[in-house]
């Protein structure tokens, strides 16, 4: 892939990523005041159904990537984004921008294939983890960026105005992609994918796996509950003021970025299991502490050193995968890790709603605190069942490969 289409995927990416998550942290606030709306309720219900939507349709449209081709896929979808990003602004009822967010999210869905197109035609290792360094850094940049510049934007008389500003991008990029993206060179059919890591077909999982999965959906589900009503628990509990409440939403990004260029990872990958465990329990910690911080100052405080833990930790669980025997045969196997990721962002709105009505807005901190203590417990769980079958190799006796 040459250095423009790549170029161009991170344009994509970075516009997408900051136009979606623009308003977010704003939600229930933007959905009373200009909606009127109940913003709790509407939060939950927006955010479901558009995770569901693009669960349902990325696989789909890797699906139709493969018939069509990626450059026409991505030149219809990003001029259809355009479209529905001028009519965002004149939706006059909930139902309205509902109803156009979710045919956005529709087709928006497939740019998500563009950064997994672009580590697969990454020539070597080398290659593919700077292009995830790199992506990775885009997100959470865009994640500060956005934060920082919704909490100005929702101010603003007609705050959905600004997407008028990201349909002429999208526009402007479906007609670049004419031009920059080449016909076969941005995607890799799956079947070259698997002669190319030589995946066995018919493997089946094994239980280690299994085990991580729910080690995914836990730690996935008790880091994201928190996020939709963050910002509602902060109007409630301090005297704060927008910027300073998006500051506060973006805070764990802005210390993944910084973290980024300090993670010592030799020593990370030498103590990974420790150190994994070690985090979970001290993240749930200060998930608890942050549900009755007194202080504003403390609750700063608390929440840079939960960021700090929550991004070692995150980087600690793919390097905990690809230690796996199932990480190592079979690389693809990430792919089903990613749908559970997915399927613990759709389940956590849901739960922090549930949480609110019966708890008030400390009640997803809680929750999140014990799913993130069962996570840590599933880890232990799951290094003695490696540790087993590590030792039945050095005996001698085979493992029992499938469940």
């Amino acid at each position: 892939m040459t250095k423009g289409e790549k170029g161009f995927i991170y344009s994509c990416l970075l516009v997408t990523f900051i136009s979606e998550m623009l308003l977010s942290p704003f939600y229930p606030q933007l959905f009373s005041g200009y909606f009127g709306v109940d913003g709790v309720q509407a939060t939950s219900l927006f955010i479901i159904c558009c995770r569901l939507v693009v669960v349902i349709m990325t696989p789909l449209w890797a699906m139709a990537a493969k018939r069509w081709g990626l450059k026409k896929l991505i030149a219809a979808a990003l001029t259809v984004m355009g479209g529905c990003k001028i009519l965002l602004p004149m939706s006059h009822t909930f139902p309205q921008f509902l109803t156009v967010s979710l045919v956005l999210l529709f087709f928006q869905s497939s740019i998500y294939l563009l950064y997994p197109a672009m580590v697969a035609s990454s020539k070597n290792d080398h290659e593919k983890v700077r292009a995830t360094t790199a992506y990775l850094f885009m997100f959470h940049g865009s994640v500060i960026v956005s934060g920082i510049a919704g909490s100005f934007v929702v101010t603003q008389l007609f705050p959905l105005n600004s997407y008028y500003l990201f349909a002429l991008i999208d526009i402007i990029l479906a007609g670049v992609s004419w031009f920059i993206l080449s016909n076969n060179g941005a995607v890799t059919n799956q079947e070259t994918l698997q002669k190319k890591e030589n995946v066995p077909k018919g493997t089946r999982w094994q239980g280690e796996f299994l085990v991580y999965l729910l080690i995914v959906f836990l730690f996935y589900i008790g880091h994201q509950m928190i996020r939709p009503y963050f910002t509602v628990f902060l109007d409630n509990r301090y005297t704060i003021s927008e910027q300073g409440l998006s500051l506060l939403y973006v805070m764990p990004s802005l210390v993944a970025v910084v973290l980024q260029f300090l993670l010592p990872k030799q020593y990370l990958q030498s103590h990974i299991q420790v150190t994994l465990i070690s985090l979970m329990g001290i993240t749930a910690g200060l998930l608890f502490i942050q549900a009755f911080a007194g202080h504003i100052w403390l609750f700063v405080l608390i929440r840079v050193m939960y960021g700090m833990c929550f991004f070692v930790s995150l980087a600690a669980m793919d390097i905990l995968f690809f230690k796996m025997r199932i990480g190592k045969k079979s690389p693809l196997s990430y792919s089903l890790v990613a749908s559970v990721q997915n399927a613990a962002l759709l389940f956590s709105p849901m739960a922090a709603l549930v949480m609110v009505e019966q708890n008030g807005t400390e009640g997803p901190f809680l929750l999140s605190g014990f799913l993130l203590i069962g996570s840590a417990l599933c880890t232990v769980f799951l290094l003695i069942m490696m540790h087993r079958s590590s030792y039945q190799i050095k005996m001698g006796v085979g493992p029992h490969e499938n469940v």
